[in-house]
């Protein structure tokens, strides 16, 4: 009983490193994205970003910019951002 246990664990443990390889991964995925379009001049400057920015993204098509842009400006989270960039995009009619 106590080796079936113990293999229980060892899989468990085996799983979960990989789920925080993975979400490590995710988040350095989403820095460099986010880096690389401040670097292009798609976002503005940490901390300079306006509407205007969210509303200039949407029309350029660059929608998962845009959502960051408005979870910096209004720190919210991106599930709750991103419903509100999809009621002004639909006000914006993109």
């Amino acid at each position: 009983m106590d080796n079936f246990l113990e293999k229980i664990m060892l899989y468990l443990y085996i799983v979960l490193v990989i789920l925080v390889c993975a979400l490590v991964f995710l988040n350095a995925n989403r820095a460099w994205f986010l880096d690389n379009a401040r670097r292009c001049g798609k976002l503005p400057q940490k901390g300079k970003a306006t509407m205007f920015d969210v509303r200039h993204l949407l029309m350029e098509g660059e929608k998962d910019l845009a959502i960051q842009v408005y979870c910096e400006i209004f720190h919210t989270i991106p599930i709750k951002a991103k419903k509100d960039i999809e009621e002004l995009e639909r006000s914006l009619k993109v």
